[in-house]
């Protein structure tokens, strides 16, 4: 059986690790290779930075075709909020035939159930400013009901980076003691209660900075952070009669990224992480550096 798993950057590896982690409650004579296969083609020039919003279904669109012809996963799951709702345009039609799921959809089931255990709490979304645009939770909220005036969608530009590029938390804390009191006073009323959703991959590494923001300001907070329910989502699949083949219970994993990962990821990742992912620590380590990722080409 084999999984993919991609993002744009390396804060999917959350949900890689979260997976292996997992993984025991899968059935124990599968054999498991999973991909983390990186979908930014450059380390300083993301999906959130591109011109056009053509340019950023085109670029995942070259790079999906890449990965479905040449790695064949039967399941490929997109741990990216930002092309997880992207891959919802018509654009993508010819990948529907496919098994592939996006953590949008995951996060968002996750999020309102949340609000159905706390209905009058009000709901912060931060995300990059791709996920805000293109309204993913937003409009999942409203169609479920939830009053508009109790949703902020917050746009956090650069967090993604400084969390990557800085484990010590400083480069991070310094953007959020930005966004959070602006998304705070897009409410008409000071929040008492807060449900603050993570909805970028990247977020989760740092998710006690947007506790202890929330927490001076507001007099209770929920932080949500959809990525090890996404990795639970996987398990279960795995486990379905419709998807378990019979094996000897052999476990691989891979990393494989089109742009030579930076020093600094490579050192905070590990922290990060911790020591709970040995597997997933050891293919970042050794990560397969494929320039033709986009294009096919595996020189």
């Amino acid at each position: 059986m084999k999984i993919a798993i991609t993002d744009s950057g390396v804060g999917g590896l959350s949900v890689c690790a979260a997976l292996e982690g997992a993984l025991h409650r899968a059935p124990r004579d599968l054999d498991i290779e999973v991909l983390y296969l990186n979908a930014a083609l450059a380390d300083d020039y993301s999906y959130n930075s591109m011109a056009t919003r053509q340019e950023k279904l085109q670029t995942f669109g070259n790079f999906l075709h890449a990965a479905m012809d040449h790695y064949t996963p039967d399941l490929l799951f997109i741990a990216c909020n930002t092309l997880s709702v992207l891959f919802e345009d018509p654009f993508y039609d010819a990948f529907r035939d496919h098994a592939v799921l996006g953590i949008v959809d995951t996060g968002a089931a996750e999020l309102l159930e949340a609000h159905r255990q706390s209905p009058a709490a009000d709901i912060i979304v931060f995300a990059t400013e791709t996920t805000i645009a293109e309204n993913g939770y937003g409009s999942r909220l409203a169609e479920a009901g939830v009053p508009a005036g109790q949703v902020v969608q917050q746009a956090c530009p650069g967090l993604p980076d400084a969390i990557s590029n800085d484990v010590s938390g400083a480069q991070a804390r310094a953007l959020l003691a930005d966004y959070i009191p602006t998304a705070l006073a897009r409410f008409e009323q000071p929040p008492q209660q807060v449900l603050a959703f993570l909805g970028c991959t990247h977020y989760g590494y740092q998710a006690p900075l947007f506790s202890a923001g929330l927490g001076s300001k507001v007099k209770s907070i929920r932080v949500i952070n959809p990525n090890v329910a996404a990795a639970d989502l996987i398990v279960d699949i795995l486990s379905s009669d419709d998807m378990a083949q019979a094996g000897r219970g052999q476990r691989e994993f891979r990393v494989i990224s089109r742009y030579a990962i930076p020093e600094k990821p490579m050192q905070s990742l590990p922290i990060y992480l911790g020591d709970q992912a040995p597997a997933t620590l050891e293919a970042l380590r050794n990560f397969t550096h494929r320039p033709g990722l986009f294009t096919g080409s595996w020189g």
